[in-house]
């Protein structure tokens, strides 16, 4: 089903050429290309298609010469049926390496050569040479995966060309045309080695938006149909056909005036010059058309950059309030936005968590310790630590005797010394005794305020005296 499509063109064109069908468009070879193991699957439009990121420098790096490409293939046409591949080789073997050569059995066939200039020299030989009673037809096949773009900027290379276009395929050629003078023209050639590579980067570019430069506009492209413009209309080429015959009785002259043809002449050139005329017409309106079209682009652009940086500024704006109002709410004790919080709203941080049965008017650090009876638990022999038959242990003596040093307890009779003569200095008893059980200066159990408190771990100053 895909090859009836330019069949019918072939034989469209043929009929009108007078019956003459032009077999150099290789359908069979382009619509069917040979596969590789390299080749990745390519989907037309591909969703993942992206553009090289490719500096202006990388641009510059010589286009690599390629050997076999479609530049290189040649048609020959008027062969006898009854030729081979192996006597095609041979007439053009003498001429390069030949890549490609199929003959059909029907009297054409398409070869490959290894360069341009190979492939010239043996289309300028052998073209109309007589072969086995029929004089060969040598031309260059048409190339069917080439694209012509427009709308290129001054700034685009043959190099930024190919290397922007490789990403769709394998490219065999990419320039862009100049004039006389060596001035861009905008319009581009991209011959690819695979039609389908060529249909891709079409689809994507009429699908979407395509820009080669940062001031250029949007690409066209259309598949590129090659005109030869070198060897023409031969004679030998014109099908001598009862019309063509009756077409030739009259040679080329020039009207007499007054006579028919000077009229109808006339009236057709005056048919031209109002054709050039509306051509020029539409040419300026179109222009101008451009041109309002670039300027409006450029105030619109303004205004779009203008937004965007009223955009950001506000953005910057929200941002400096809400550390203002974190800020503030820190100074008053809220906290931040993400500090966990209990279920209530008591506090800050909502309702403390609960006591699991403790009183929460007693303090909890512990329990509270009789301080007389501690120091009189030091007082007196050690106390017995087993049976009598064992004796004293004497760790335990050794631990006894040094918390009485530590306490000045040690000094009475028994094992440990004299009795003591009193409690330390500040730790004194009256004759009457202590008041409430508590000597003085010291301080009673309970919660203790914090002013008078210098630490987690702080100790009494005869304290600390001891314990150096």
């Amino acid at each position: 089903m895909s090859n009836r499509g330019p069949v019918s063109k072939v034989k469209k064109e043929a009929d009108n050429r007078g019956g003459r069908r032009d077999d150099r468009r290789d359908d069979r070879n382009t619509n069917k290309p040979r596969p590789r193991p390299d080749d990745k699957p390519r989907g037309v439009g591909a969703p993942d298609f992206r553009m090289p990121d490719k500096s202006a420098q990388s641009f510059t790096l010589e286009i690599p010469k390629k050997k076999f490409t479609g530049r290189c293939r040649l048609f020959v046409g008027n062969l006898p049926n009854e030729m081979k591949e192996d006597e095609l080789k041979k007439m053009f073997v003498e001429f390069g390496e030949i890549n490609e050569c199929y003959c059909s059995g029907k009297g054409f066939a398409f070869l490959r050569l290894d360069t341009r200039a190979h492939a010239e020299a043996a289309k300028e030989t052998l073209d109309g040479k007589t072969i086995k009673g029929r004089q060969l037809r040598v031309r260059f096949a048409v190339h069917g995966a080439a694209l012509r773009v427009k709308e290129l900027s001054a700034c685009v290379s043959n190099e930024m060309l190919y290397h922007t276009f490789s990403v769709f395929g394998e490219v065999e050629r990419a320039i862009h045309i100049v004039d006389e003078r060596g001035k861009p023209t905008g319009e581009g050639i991209i011959e690819f080695e695979r039609k389908s590579s060529a249909q891709e980067a079409l689809k994507n570019i009429e699908d979407r938006v395509f820009i080669m430069s940062a001031q250029s506009h949007p690409l066209r492209a259309e598949m590129l149909e090659p005109k030869d413009d070198e060897d023409g209309l031969a004679e030998r080429m014109i099908q001598r056909t009862p019309q063509t015959l009756k077409e030739r009785e009259v040679a080329p002259h020039f009207a007499d005036l007054k006579s028919f043809e000077f009229v109808y002449g006339q009236r057709w050139k005056d048919l031209y010059k109002h054709e050039s005329e509306r051509r020029a017409q539409l040419e300026e309106e179109l222009v101008a058309k451009r041109r309002q079209l670039e300027a409006d682009l450029e105030i619109e652009y303004e205004d779009y950059r203008a937004q965007m940086i009223r955009e950001d500024l506000e953005r910057q704006k929200r941002e400096l309030e809400r550390l203002e109002h974190l800020k503030r709410e820190r100074s008053r004790g809220v906290p931040p936005p993400m500090a966990p919080r209990y279920p209530g709203n008591d506090g800050p941080l909502g309702r403390p968590p609960p006591t699991y049965g403790r009183d929460p008017g007693r303090d909890h650090r512990g329990p509270d310790l009789d301080v007389n009876k501690i120091l009189n638990s030091f007082r007196g022999p050690v106390p017995d630590m087993g049976p009598p038959q064992m004796g004293m242990d004497p760790h335990a003596i050794g631990v006894h005797r040094s918390l009485q040093k530590s306490l000045g307890l040690a000094d009475g009779p028994g094992p440990m010394g004299p009795p003591p003569m009193g409690p330390p200095q500040g730790y004194g008893a009256p004759p009457g005794g202590f008041f409430n059980g508590f000597a003085p200066g010291m301080a009673p159990p309970g919660p203790v305020p914090l002013h008078a408190m210098g630490g987690p771990h702080d100790y009494r100053p005869d304290l600390k005296r001891a314990r150096r």
